[in-house]
């Protein structure tokens, strides 16, 4: 193998575009986690409800979410929906795939801790 060394000039460089980019990861974060949060307790109270209409969506959603990568479930927001006359941004498509995500595991969570207060 060559000798390398690390280029920390060019590192420092592009410090500001690695900052805005931290920031954007941070924002993509946050905002899907509380959707996510906010969708999931409500497929949680859906998927222990005795009523099959809503019992059935809930559970296809979590079933869903959780066997397929969560990259197919970004590249099915943004390039699937398309299929249907729906457009998204990267960014919302990103934010909607992770959303989904989050959501049919957290559901999962949110149950077992609503069916373990007695």
């Amino acid at each position: 193998m060559g000798n390398y060394t690390f280029q920390w000039r060019q590192a420092f460089r592009a410090f500001p575009e690695m900052l805005e980019g931290a920031l954007v990861t941070l924002q993509i974060s946050i905002l899907s986690m509380l959707i996510g949060v906010t969708i999931a307790v409500l497929l949680a109270v859906a998927r222990d409800s005795k009523t099959r209409w809503l019992r059935a969506p809930a559970t296809a959603w979590v079933e869903v979410a959780r066997n397929t990568p969560a990259l197919f479930q970004i590249y099915m927001a943004h390039f699937g929906l398309g299929s249907f006359g729906i457009y998204l941004s990267p960014y919302a498509a990103l934010l909607a795939g992770i959303a989904f995500n989050n959501a049919g595991y957290l559901c999962e969570t949110f149950r077992g801790a609503m069916r373990a207060i007695p």
